[in-house]
């Protein structure tokens, strides 16, 4: 009993610390998606304009082809499952940080290079594209990855000869649960991207 609550213990204090070191390198990423966004060139800023531009009007039109539910859940959901890979992985621990840093540059690069493009109104419509889903997304990512984190770091305590672990203890029903509500999340992320991402971008492109 004193066992699995000390392995307990444990396990939350490295899942606060894998949320915070992959919180750091959150932040960094989306600094450095902002900077570089803003380097864009005139000539990349109007090659993007055109093609969101193209792309919103689609939309409004009623005439673009969403993608099937298949597709769409892949797009979203790959970090996700990629994240849950590495919980598996002695290297987790590693690799997930660099991931947290991949997302946010993604996530902010595109908001910052579309508010380059369309000036500063475009911010709600920005926030339709990029950031309806990612309301869901990016909480879920965090929670999966500092979970793994942890799951990957105390495996390589084990490896290093830091005490065995059982895997039951690693992936407990916590870690079950916490999964299944993530996967939850990504599935309502989905429908989210095919069902209300093209009626907020309608309705925003508006204030434009």
């Amino acid at each position: 009993m004193k066992r699995n609550t000390a392995y307990r213990a444990d396990a939350n204090r490295g899942e606060l610390f894998g949320l915070l070191v992959c919180g750091v390198f959150f932040l960094v990423g989306i600094v450095i998606g902002t900077f570089s966004a803003g380097s864009l060139d005139e000539a990349g800023t109007l090659a993007l304009r055109h093609s969101m531009a193209e792309y919103i009007e689609q939309i409004t039109a009623g005439t673009h082809i969403a993608p099937g539910f298949l597709s769409a859940l892949w797009v979203t959901g790959r970090v996700p499952l990629l994240v849950l890979f590495l919980g598996f992985s002695l290297l987790g621990s590693l690799c997930l940080p660099v991931v947290a840093g991949v997302r946010g540059f993604y996530l902010s690069f595109s908001i910052a290079a579309f508010i380059r493009a369309f000036g500063a109104g475009g911010w709600p419509l920005a926030f339709a594209l990029f950031g309806t889903g990612a309301l869901i997304t990016v909480p879920c990512f965090f929670i999966l990855a500092s979970q793994a984190f942890a799951a990957s770091a105390q495996m390589g305590r084990s490896a290093l000869g830091a005490g065995n672990v059982r895997a039951g203890a690693l992936y407990g029903r916590g870690y079950l649960l916490r999964t299944g509500l993530c996967t939850a999340g990504i599935l309502l992320a989905v429908l989210v991207e095919l069902y209300v991402t093209p009626a907020l971008v309608a309705w925003t492109s508006s204030l434009l």
